[in-house]
């Protein structure tokens, strides 16, 4: 047999191997594949089909009324729902940017190695963990007017009681407080991990070039924290914009209005009033922001990534 038909032997061989492992590969991801399919692409596109029907579950058989966009126009002109995307937005502004400050500082603080950080570390992450639900409760209880601990030492120090969840002007900031002991960890994680992953050859050189510390951290630690810090704010947006059951669980959407974000308008919209169409419509829309912030961070990551 000629050398040829050798390389041509073993070209088939990889062939058939190569084939072999693809249906293996195919194999074990069709679980996986299915369950994406069933979980989420099959939910998405029923729900931007049911966004175009009137489909009031008080109404049996209203689904098969086709009305185009007017869910969408309806929901456009509702003060309800323009309140709750303000509601959403000044909660996720405020938390993210204190979220940002608090975690990052943190993850400076602990990459010192100072002596007993690593339990007060273990107890910050801990609260990560915790169900939204129980976290709002505690807060909830922490900030009654009457038996809660926060009000007790305002007391103490001669700052009088206030009902803080009851109050228009200081749920939104009770809630942020609530949402940033939670979540700061989760920023001090990611910016932890990428300060330990730094490369000091730039510090060595900076040194050399007769940088100071200060200097050395605005144009050669912020820079590479970059691409981990806006990875870390598209994770606390999603996280933001997502938030249902601590603030239900706090407030309830009160009072009144003053802390009924997009999740909860949707949850009363569709199990109060029943009207599921409309709740997909805003579900829609509130995905269409979603992805447009998370497009134009995901772009920025890649662009600090490629330059780096």
């Amino acid at each position: 047999m000629e050398i040829g038909d050798d390389l041509t032997v073993f070209g088939k061989r990889r062939i058939h191997i190569w084939l072999r492992d693809k249906h293996y590969l195919v194999i074990f991801l069709a679980p996986a594949i299915i369950c994406l399919v069933v979980v989420t692409i099959y939910p998405l596109i029923f729900s931007v089909k049911s966004s175009f029907f009137a489909w009031d579950l008080m109404n049996p058989g209203s689904e098969s009324s086709f009305i185009g966009f007017r869910n969408y126009t309806t929901i456009l002109k509702s003060v309800d729902f323009w309140n709750a995307l303000k509601v959403t937005l000044e909660y996720t502004l405020l938390s993210v940017s204190l979220s940002m400050v608090f975690g990052t500082a943190m993850a400076f603080l602990f990459y010192q190695n100072l002596f007993g950080t690593w339990p007060v570390r273990t107890l910050m992450i801990a609260g990560m963990v915790i169900s939204p639900v129980i976290v709002g409760t505690t807060w909830r209880l922490l900030y009654s007017p009457d038996f809660g601990l926060i009000n007790y030492f305002l007391g103490v120090i001669g700052l009088g009681r206030h009902a803080f969840l009851a109050q228009g002007n200081t749920v939104i900031p009770a809630l942020v407080i609530t949402d940033v002991w939670q979540w700061s960890p989760l920023i001090m994680v990611i910016v932890l991990a990428a300060i330990q992953g730094l490369p000091t050859d730039e510090y060595e050189a900076s040194k050399i070039d007769g940088a100071n510390s200060f200097q050395s951290f605005i144009h050669i630690t912020i820079p590479l924290l970059k691409p981990a810090l806006l990875l870390a704010l598209l994770i606390r947006i999603m996280d933001c914009f997502r938030t249902f059951d601590t603030i239900y669980a706090m407030t309830g959407g009160g009072p009144g209005t003053k802390s009924q974000n997009l999740n909860i308008l949707m949850y009363n919209t569709g199990f109060q009033f029943f009207q599921v169409s409309k709740v997909t419509a805003m579900a829609v829309i509130s995905l269409i922001i979603i992805t447009v912030i998370s497009m134009l961070l995901v772009k920025a990551i890649r662009t600090d990534s490629a330059v780096l």
